[in-house]
């Protein structure tokens, strides 16, 4: 009888399989687009006039600003500044991968294939030229791509968009500061903040500081225990609270552990609140067709909530 039921349940997974073959295929999000796709999708007449009334840019920069916004997103990345590689990988992108990729980038029409982000320090944040899509998909940038995975895995480097990037530095984190990201996943600022922290630390010594890390969704904070891994500290704690109800951190008293700290209040509290991604378009197109007023302003309480919890603790 048991073993019935295993064989009626093999042949049902036999059939299941051979359904799925051959029912059609999805179409991958990566795909190529059709250029009549791309040009009839990549607009919204609603998203248009919404933020022409809020006047974000002037009146001669509008179709400008259009254009740019239905471009693919470029490619960016941080060297990880505590790695024991960081000038060896900076040596790289410098004196070979700056020549080795300029043909393809003259083929594209740019000027430069990679080059430093010039307001981030030491040179270690770098634009490229090429959507994530290219330099996953286009052969010539095969070895680059390769690089960029490898020295991600290990922690020698951080893919991370440009403007991500910007938070942490306008925190001016010091290296005994505790510092609390209350929507931290998926990780690059959590990443970018433990970088400074260990920055000033002196060589063979740990910082006095530390970062909590806080996400609502666990599957994300998962993600993020993944991604904050590869920094090997012990300066970082991961939590999974709603940010607008983020806990007291009290101590708890002992007679066996008296710390001088009764309350853990923060020296800097960065809020990257959830958002209705409407300058996400870039790099998720398919926000053109679903946009709508209601996304962001349907979140603009829970943003505030957010930040007045970050402001009392």
């Amino acid at each position: 009888m048991g073993r019935g039921r295993r064989h009626r349940g093999r042949s049902h997974r036999n059939q299941s399989e051979e359904s799925r073959e051959n029912a059609p295929k999805p179409l991958k999000s990566d795909a190529p687009f059709d250029s009549t796709i791309q040009n009839r999708t990549w607009s919204n007449l609603d998203f248009e006039e919404y933020y022409k009334e809020q006047r974000i840019v002037k009146a001669e920069e509008w179709d400008s600003f259009i254009e740019i916004l239905r471009k693919p997103l470029p490619a960016a990345f941080r060297v990880n500044s505590n790695g024991q590689f960081c000038d060896e990988i900076l040596s790289m992108l410098e004196n070979d991968f700056v020549k080795s990729l300029q043909a393809e980038a003259v083929e594209s029409g740019e000027v430069e294939a990679i080059k430093p982000l010039p307001w981030y320090p030491n040179n270690l944040a770098w634009h490229s030229n090429f959507s994530r899509k290219e330099i996953r998909k286009n052969q010539t940038l095969e070895r680059f791509h390769e690089f960029l995975k490898l020295e991600t895995e290990v922690g020698n480097m951080t893919r991370q968009e440009a403007v991500s990037m910007v938070p942490p530095l306008f925190l001016d984190v010091h290296p005994d500061h505790f510092v609390l990201d209350m929507c931290a996943a998926p990780g690059s600022k959590t990443f970018q903040l433990l970088e400074i922290i260990h920055e000033s630390a002196e060589p063979g010594s740990l910082p006095n500081g530390m970062v909590v890390a806080n996400d609502v969704d666990y599957k994300r904070s998962n993600l993020l225990i993944h991604q904050t891994k590869r920094t090997c500290t012990t300066n970082l704690i991961v939590t999974n609270n709603e940010g607008q109800h983020f806990p007291n951190c009290n101590s708890i008293a002992s007679e066996k552990c008296h710390h001088p700290i009764d309350q853990l209040l923060f020296d800097r509290v960065l809020c990257d609140v959830p958002c209705s991604g409407d300058g996400t378009l870039r790099k998720a197109p398919d926000i053109w067709r679903r946009w709508n007023s209601g996304s962001g302003n349907g979140l603009h309480s829970l943003q505030v909530v957010i930040a007045m919890r970050g402001k009392l603790i």
